[in-house]
């Protein structure tokens, strides 16, 4: 008999990081959202994602009778969290920022910004106040690894969304720096593959952000006053499934370029 091929959706990522991938592929998730468990124990298992019982076994399967320390969120949306009471029941105390617990009206234990869990040995999992693609989002830095958690704030690949008015340029440009200063050696994002250069991938990203923002402001300067107008002109023959998302960031965009004193003309919309 032909031994079982290994499952595509589960990967290691790190001596101590197995990456296990939903089955939620789409416009906004790329190929799905990824759950994380982390630690050489006890664990921590990072954003439990949709509610699908064959993802939760194929975590279970991954924490194999292990101890789990939490069960940790990096923001409140569905694809990250809808499983979250599921998974605090089964392995763990739910625990992320207070406005992403209050949002699921779910009980847990807050994390504070640059509050650590200890994993073993000197391995421990410190969350980080992002907000930007919303308000509420954490980030997580395995230490003394280096290995940085992006959540939804960094993808893999392509530009993450702004959730106006939850989130904001400003405040994502303020995280990106913050980031930065940390000096990740490795990004694992919730969305897309991991990224190893992850200094260029902060600095692309931070670059390809502004570049977002000057087209609205000449696409404005040109006489844009619609958001078809100005969808086209920033993002060109855009797909439908990727309207509400540029929708959402050109308004945070307006917001931006409004808090800069640019003051935008009302749009009706």
């Amino acid at each position: 008999m032909s031994p079982t091929p290994p499952d595509p959706r589960v990967a290691r990522r790190a001596s101590h990081v197995t990456a296990i991938r939903a089955d939620n592929p789409g416009a906004l998730t790329l190929t799905g959202t990824q759950t994380y468990v982390i630690g050489a124990g006890p664990l921590v298992v990072l954003d439990p994602g949709p509610r699908d019982e064959a993802h939760l076994g194929r975590v279970e399967a991954v924490v194999g009778g292990r101890h789990v320390a939490a069960v940790c969120l990096t923001h409140a949306h569905a694809d990250h969290a809808a499983a979250a009471a599921e998974a605090s029941r089964r392995w763990g105390e739910l625990r992320g920022s207070t406005v992403t617990l209050g949002r699921l009206g779910r009980e847990g234990r807050p994390l504070a910004d640059d509050e650590a869990i200890a994993l073993g040995g000197d391995l421990r999992l410190r969350a980080l106040a992002t907000p930007g693609h919303s308000a509420d989002h954490f980030c997580y830095l395995l230490e003394p690894e280096g290995i940085l958690f992006t959540g939804d704030l960094v993808l893999g690949e392509g530009s993450s969304m702004i959730v106006h008015p939850d989130g904001s340029v400003s405040a994502w440009l303020a995280s990106l720096a913050r980031l930065a200063s940390l000096r990740p050696t490795r990004l694992l994002p919730s969305h897309g593959p991991a990224v190893d250069d992850a200094l260029a991938r902060l600095e692309a990203c931070r670059a390809h952000r502004l570049d977002r923002v000057a087209l609205v402001h000449a696409a404005l300067g040109s006489g844009a006053r619609t958001l078809e107008q100005i969808r086209a002109a920033v993002y060109g023959d855009l797909p439908v499934s990727h309207h509400r998302a540029a929708q959402l960031t050109i308004r945070a965009y307006l917001s931006y370029l409004e808090e800069a004193g640019e003051k935008p003309p009302p749009l009706p919309w």
